[in-house]
């Protein structure tokens, strides 16, 4: 028996919605091919036998894996879209690819931190399954390959343009319970929370001020460019200073 769980990442059925009877189609197409496993349990009293695809395709990983190093850039595909990120195939980079097949391919994973530097929510807005995209090794353990997508772009909190104090118009792109999460621009965010919200409109609720979609003038009251963190707070009348959403 060959637990869905371990079979390797060419042959797992990667079903975005998770529906039941998408897997069972996939996992149909491997009947009466011929896979390379290795033994994880074997009971002869019950004639049992587990074995894993992915156990043995590790033992292959880990060799062309140690020739890999943190800090290398690839060019892979999209493999597999999830919840938690992204997977990407490619072919170790720096080798002759002339012959080799999808089999000689590595995985790696992007989590949905290192996508891109915005606030992601979702990473299939950000990736499609089959896109072609570039990635830098972040991490290498074992046989698991990190990789980042948002390594090779400039950091946009690099040279913040926004300074504590000015006024910016900014859209509401999420209100929960602590505050809102506003962007000024594509790139730049920052919370607005609903302690600062109380004291500036005391006796209001935040959803009675704002709304998702919305954009409104925001007083910059902190600013940690290295940690991606701003401090914002609602206010009313005429911007101090232009509004910087544009730029």
């Amino acid at each position: 028996f060959l637990p869905v769980s371990q079979l390797s990442s060419k042959n797992y059925p990667r079903v975005e919605d998770g529906d039941k009877n998408k897997i069972l189609t996939l996992l149909k197409k491997l009947v009466a091919q011929e896979l390379e496993v290795r033994i994880l349990d074997a009971d002869r009293e019950t004639e049992k036998l587990i074995v894993s695809e992915k156990a043995a395709q590790k033992e292959k990983d880990r060799e062309v894996i140690s020739g890999l190093s943190i800090g290398d850039v690839v060019e892979g595909e999209v493999s597999g879209v999830v919840d938690f990120g992204a997977f990407v195939k490619f072919f170790p980079p720096n080798i002759d690819t002339t012959g080799l097949t999808e089999e000689n391919k590595l995985e790696g994973l992007v989590h949905i931190s290192e996508l891109a530097w915005q606030l992601i929510e979702n990473p299939r807005d950000i990736v499609k399954v089959g896109q072609k995209v570039g990635a830098q090794i972040i991490g290498l353990e074992n046989e698991k390959i990190s990789l980042s997508m948002r390594a090779l772009e400039k950091d946009p909190w690099s040279k913040l343009e926004y300074k504590v104090g000015d006024v910016a118009k900014g859209a509401v792109h999420r209100i929960n319970h602590f505050g809102a999460f506003v962007y000024l621009n594509k790139d730049i965010h920052g919370l607005a929370h609903v302690s600062e919200m109380g004291e500036m409109f005391p006796g209001k609720n935040i959803n009675e001020l704002i709304k998702v979609g919305g954009e409104y003038s925001w007083k910059i009251l902190s600013s940690e460019p290295k940690e991606h963190r701003m401090g914002l707070v609602l206010v009313t009348g005429k911007a101090e200073k232009s509004s910087k959403a544009d730029k």
